[in-house]
């Protein structure tokens, strides 16, 4: 995860915001629980202007200034501050136990609201992988061994054709 944070710094020191969102956007779902990259893309949206999507970002980040309080009432008032729709913004695929007491407070907070509101509660399938555990996608030796046997059957087929063609012609001629 430090190189994907190195990269992210690089994509903002050379100008590249949007690719740096979507590295962090692809960090957050793939770690959910680490609060401080939805803290880092809320300071990117706040400093781009866009206030409302820095509060969606900062709403379970413990408030360090007005403009972080600023930038969340924004958004939850762009939200007409339905708990229901904030949590089907938000996507928080992680763990609640795993939070500081803020994060948990603001989720209690929106669920009981949106239980309130409408009589449920949006969930979301958790991720599985954890803080510092990433990993990119092995194929195990089951599927390398079928490429390569579908891959030589690839290969194959044609020049068994071949033979069998001369093989025909040759009959026809004897």
């Amino acid at each position: 995860m430090g190189n994907l944070f190195y990269r992210t710094e690089q994509d903002i020191k050379e100008g590249r915001k949007k690719k740096a969102c979507d590295r962090l956007r692809n960090m957050i779902n793939q770690f959910p629980n680490d609060i401080s990259l939805r803290k880092k893309l809320g300071q990117i949206y706040f400093e781009a202007g866009f206030l409302d999507e820095a509060g969606k970002f900062w709403i379970l980040s413990t408030p360090e200034n007005n403009e972080m309080e600023n930038a969340v009432e924004i958004y939850r008032q762009s939200l007409s501050n339905s708990g229901n729709t904030i949590l089907k913004d938000i996507v928080f695929r992680g763990d609640k136990e795993l939070l500081d007491e803020h994060a948990k407070k603001v989720i209690n907070e929106l669920e009981y609201d949106s239980f309130k509101r409408t009589k449920q509660i949006p969930l979301f399938k958790a991720k599985t992988r954890e803080k510092g555990n990433y990993s990119e996608n092995h194929m195990n030796i089951l599927s390398k061994i079928g490429i390569f046997l579908l891959i030589g059957l690839i290969i194959l087929l044609p020049i068994l054709g071949i033979f069998k063609l001369l093989e025909l012609i040759s009959s026809l001629f004897l």
